[in-house]
């Protein structure tokens, strides 16, 4: 399936999404952002949180990140922002996220009320790539695995997007959203997609207000 990701796409126009760029695939993400329309904004420091709409938190090492969120109470203040603004988790970020950790256990922002455990799927030789229905519009999505964490648990309030076999891959929780797969890899932005309508929302409703 050919998916257009043209830099035509509007779905982000007006909005800056952060990218949470400690270390992993932040770059990838930035560049499916930007072919949907929306400004990306590199977040290294606590000050770079200002002005954003959304946040993607991308994969990676979360032990790594974790070290870095460590510093200058980035963790704390990141834990603050999370709790009250659109946030896109992939991989390690759906980690960063979750209420709970597992294999080993370890510190998270606790804010989505899921259980991860860590590396679940296997190695990196264990990487697959894989298509699946979903709740979002269209064709099966394309769900690329790379030493991904399974959901092992989900909140009452967690909506399951999408599944590989019986597992939760991409789920949604209010302004939260998370994907142990990486679609920023993959040939499909309507994941992407799908998170800019959830800050387009957020951004609507809050200027109700």
């Amino acid at each position: 399936m050919t998916v257009n990701t043209s830099v035509e796409d509007t779905a982000g126009n007006g909005l800056t999404i952060g990218v949470l760029a400690l270390q992993g695939a932040y770059d990838a993400h930035a560049n499916v952002l930007r072919q949907l329309g929306a400004t990306p904004k590199l977040v290294r420091l606590p000050s770079d949180l200002e002005g954003i709409d959304g946040l993607v938190m991308p994969g990676g090492e979360s032990t790594t990140m974790l070290r870095f969120l460590e510093q200058r109470g980035f963790f704390d203040i990141l834990k603050d922002f999370v709790h009250a603004t659109p946030t896109f988790g992939t991989c390690a970020g759906v980690i960063l996220l979750a209420t709970d950790v597992s294999n080993p256990s370890q510190k998270s922002l606790g804010t989505l009320d899921v259980t991860v455990e860590r590396n679940s799927y296997g190695r990196q030789i264990d990487s697959t790539i894989l298509h699946s229905e979903s709740k979002l519009p269209g064709d099966p999505i394309e769900m690329v695995f790379i030493r991904a964490p399974r959901i092992t648990r989900t909140g009452a309030a967690v909506e399951i997007l999408a599944t590989r076999q019986n597992d939760p891959v991409l789920v949604r929780e209010g302004h939260l959203l998370a994907a142990t797969f990486h679609p920023e890899l993959g040939h499909d932005p309507r994941v992407h997609r799908y998170f800019l309508d959830m800050v387009a929302q957020h951004k609507s409703k809050a200027a109700a207000d």
